[in-house]
């Protein structure tokens, strides 16, 4: 098979465009924010993305409390992450592309290539964020190709995070190439305290065998606990997410002149009762837009600016942990 896009099919009466191969099956909801509501790894016959139990897809008015929306998938997070205010105006929480409506063009390619391009208009930041999502061939890489333009005439501060929720089980391990973590937020020590600093990937605590407690192995939803830590200080663009079990996972490349930092969302039954994780590529931190901007860490582009950015899903096999993620030609090796 020969990467294709599939028409006609919709998720709870929402229109669905779906991009496929032999390896990959890629279901995106323009209609919900541009979100891709499934990944699935057709060799394990397995959604890579989380989706909640007990939340569908629906369309959310604009400015809604985005975590009781929120049904799972890769969403856009843009111009905040929390709550903040942009020329004086109030920003949403978790910005305000992911509750728009995206239009969605086909791209007419050749050479087995099968793309799509998704456009979000923001409300109240005068922006536009372009998603090209394509699929060459029978590769197991989905590429996200970003154009994301400043429509106003001054200059437009801003923080952009991807936000995919993955599904995992307690044999799940995360990778990333960081030392300094910080400690974002925490429902318990266990996965620190905000503020707290520690050398990935072990974080003291007294309650783990030996004092410390090593964040790259994922626990189950019986651990009751939640938190958000970032990696400030990347040596590579990619983080990667392996189950140990079938020996299969997802790395997540990016540029990191434009994704300088990431953010793990770690959900062990803390949290509304879900066991997911997140791992984000971020434009700056802390999520809050003016925070960041006062340490310096927000991003801006002048008027009629562009930003651009390739970022890529690449399913792998064969693996219980991942220590490298090299470009090889137009492909990608995952060691």
């Amino acid at each position: 098979m020969t990467a294709r896009l599939v028409r006609g099919w919709a998720v709870r009466g929402i229109d669905a465009w779906i991009l496929e191969n032999a390896a990959l099956r890629v279901t995106v909801l323009p209609d919900l924010g541009g979100k891709v509501f499934e990944l699935v790894d057709k060799v394990a016959d397995r959604d890579l993305l989380w989706h909640s139990p007990r939340t569908p897809p629906r369309r959310a008015p604009f400015g809604a409390w985005f975590d009781d929306w929120w049904c799972g998938g890769w969403d856009e997070i843009f111009p905040t992450g929390d709550v903040a205010r942009l020329h004086d105006e109030p920003l949403p929480y978790m910005g305000e592309l992911w509750s728009v409506p995206w239009t969605v063009t086909r791209e007419d390619e050749g050479d087995g290539v099968c793309a799509i391009t998704t456009t979000g208009l923001a409300t109240i930041a005068p922006a536009r964020l372009e998603r090209r999502l394509e699929l060459h061939g029978d590769e197991p890489v989905l590429r996200a190709r970003y154009r994301l333009t400043n429509l106003d005439h001054r200059p437009l501060p801003f923080l952009w995070g991807i936000h995919p929720g993955l599904a995992v089980t307690d044999a799940h391990r995360i990778d990333l190439t960081a030392s300094e973590m910080l400690v974002g937020v925490s429902s318990g020590t266990s996965l620190g305290v905000p503020g707290q600093t520690y050398t990935w990937p072990f974080l003291p605590d007294p309650s783990a065998p030996g004092g410390q407690r090593d964040i790259r192995l994922v626990r189950g939803a019986d651990a009751v606990v939640f938190g958000g830590h970032w990696a400030t200080d990347l040596r590579e663009g990619w983080v990667a997410l392996t189950d140990t079990v079938t020996h299969r996972g997802v790395a997540i490349v990016f540029p990191l002149d434009v994704f300088p930092a990431a953010w793990l969302w770690q959900v062990y039954g803390g949290w509304r009762g879900y066991h997911h994780v997140a791992l984000e590529p971020w434009t700056g931190f802390p999520m809050q837009l003016e925070e960041a901007s006062a340490a310096g860490r927000a991003r801006e582009l002048a008027p009629g600016e562009t930003l651009t950015a390739e970022v890529a899903f690449v399913v792998y096999g064969g693996r219980t942990s991942v220590g490298s993620v090299a470009s090889a030609g137009d492909g990608f090796v995952v060691g």
